[in-house]
């Protein structure tokens, strides 16, 4: 029988994520982690245009509905993806020059940024996918030895922390688009 993989979230509920769905991302990001470092900022590009792209039409005062009091607004969504992408440019970076990262896998929507306008939100993840490109571009050719522990995926390299960014912003993306089609009209 296939288990599952599960953390908590910043707000205690388990989050699961089936055996066969943790293989194919995990075989995806290998895969991925094998081209060359130009590929993998095209792959970063990527993903901040799927985040770019699901914010098409959404109003300020959309960006803060909620479609239920335990789901996260757009806003809510834009605060986590900034904070993660940050981390994770940290940890590129670390482990990109051989260094010990310790990933924060408990990105919470960041609360002293609940006041930020959508424009100033979306600037912020604009930011946070620089650093993401600038950490990606520090990415030496040839094998990446150094790795740090991600919850569901387990021992990520630098280049597989890469690729992990468009999975993970996809992801967001999606999360964005179901927000929106539970906006009231």
């Amino acid at each position: 029988m296939e288990s599952d993989h599960s953390m908590q979230d910043h707000q205690g509920n388990t989050v699961a994520l089936p055996e066969d769905a943790r293989q194919q991302v995990v075989s995806y990001l290998k895969h991925q982690a094998s081209k060359p470092t130009p590929d993998l900022l095209t792959l970063v590009d990527r993903a901040a245009g799927s985040i770019e792209r699901s914010l098409a039409g959404v109003s300020e005062s959309q960006a803060r509905f909620r479609p239920s009091p335990d789901e996260w607004s757009v806003a809510d969504v834009l605060r986590h993806v900034d904070a993660s992408m940050r981390s994770t440019g940290r940890i590129i970076e670390a482990l990109a020059t051989g260094k010990e990262a310790r990933p924060d896998m408990d990105a919470p929507p960041v609360l002293e940024d609940a006041g930020k306008t959508l424009a100033e939100l979306r600037n912020g993840v604009a930011a946070s996918y620089d650093e993401v490109r600038a950490a990606a571009a520090t990415i030496p050719d040839g094998p990446a030895e150094a790795t740090a522990l991600h919850p569901f995926f387990g021992d990520l390299n630098c280049k597989e922390w890469a690729a992990f960014v468009y999975v993970h912003s996809r992801d967001h993306a999606e999360q964005i688009e179901a927000v929106k089609a539970n906006i009231p009209v």
